[in-house]
């Protein structure tokens, strides 16, 4: 089973990003707010890996911390959540904001969530109740950060797109953002910021 990959980022898109290691590019599907601190096409990177084997696929799926790698464990053991809804829910929120909504109850942020309605809500807060506090999460990043030198409107608003907010909700989600971190440098940070904007808290 692979566990981690350590190679070459030769393509990245909205959804996942391939990998090239002794010359065999390995398709990863990754979290958005891992995909935006990878680094840049041609730097070497490491993602830790989840493997999923079934009967006509074998995929991948690749992390930059221990801490999401081990949610997303958590998530997909949940009756109806795939693997596609659990990268929407690492997409939006980190674990460590996972387990705080969760110990809140906090409902209408989660729902805020492509692909998650108030019985899914209502589902994952109940099984997730007992299971995230057992983790012990220590954030272990593992790839580079991305230093926005160009851009990064046009980068914070393809992010809020790649996750199925409407283009209106992500211009003033990603102006916003800007406006309250004028001189922050690192991307995912932003990213984040903009997600709270366009998640808020009831």
């Amino acid at each position: 089973m692979i566990s981690s990959l350590r190679g070459i980022l030769i393509d990245k898109q909205a959804d996942g990003a391939v990998i090239e290691c002794a010359g065999v590019g390995y398709g990863v599907a990754m979290p958005i707010s891992s995909l935006v601190r990878m680094g840049q096409l041609g730097d070497e990177v490491k993602v830790l890996v989840e493997t999923s084997l079934s009967q006509d696929a074998l995929r991948l799926f690749g992390f930059l911390e221990t801490s999401e790698r081990d949610v997303f464990r958590v998530l997909v053991g949940i009756n109806g959540v795939g693997p596609k809804l659990a990268l929407a829910v690492l997409s939006v929120f980190s674990a460590e904001e996972l387990c705080d909504i969760v110990g809140r109850e906090d409902k209408p942020r989660l729902v805020k969530i492509p692909g998650v309605g108030g019985k899914k809500a209502d589902r994952l807060l109940l099984e997730l109740k007992d299971r995230l506090p057992k983790l012990m999460i220590q954030p272990e990043v593992t790839g580079g950060v991305i230093e926005v030198s160009v851009g990064p409107k046009d980068d914070l608003v393809d992010a809020m797109l790649a996750l199925g907010f409407k283009n209106a909700i992500a211009e003033k989600a990603a102006n916003t953002a800007l406006e309250r971190l004028p001189d922050e440098g690192d991307i995912a940070t932003l990213v984040r910021e903009a997600l709270r904007v366009a998640t808020p808290r009831a």
